[in-house]
């Protein structure tokens, strides 16, 4: 598999949908808290949304290993091995953080991308199905490369 190819899997695979469950995860709680202006509700929403993103991960980490595996480019798999939350302890830590930090950022962007009737309305539904589009684009594009198969390495 070439390079570009993995750049493309690895954008729709993991790229697009972790920006989008950042967005999801910041709706969230745009939409149900409505004092959102406490920093102890925004560390609390900071540290859950770290803990998905942290699960978000531990699913997706064996077709991440594998993409790994496939490339030829070293900075490319450096990339793609940081957030690799398998591949050693300490990229677990450093990816729990950043993930704390994105899911800050992601919801004060949200707050001021977005009214409170947007956030409550539609815009779940549009992200859902745009993280949909983007793991079966993904899965299309080389589902024998990254199908769990015990006989493949």
């Amino acid at each position: 598999m070439s390079n570009k190819k993995i750049i493309i899997i690895y954008t729709f695979l993991f790229i697009i949908p972790y920006i989008l469950c950042l967005a999801l995860i910041a709706t969230g709680y745009n939409a149900l808290v409505n004092h959102y202006n406490s920093w102890w509700r925004l560390v609390i929403c900071a540290f859950v949304g770290a803990l998905l993103m942290t699960a978000v991960k531990s699913i997706a980490h064996r077709p991440v290993k594998i993409i790994s595996h496939r490339t030829t480019n070293y900075f490319l798999k450096t990339v793609i091995n940081f957030f690799n939350i398998d591949y050693r302890p300490y990229s677990l830590y450093c990816n729990f953080g950043v993930d704390w930090s994105l899911t800050l950022v992601s919801v004060y962007l949200l707050r001021h991308l977005f009214t409170r009737p947007q956030i409550q309305g539609q815009l779940t539904g549009w992200l859902i199905a745009l993280l949909i589009i983007s793991l079966v684009l993904a899965s299309n594009l080389e589902y024998q490369t990254l199908s769990i198969d015990p006989q493949q390495k």
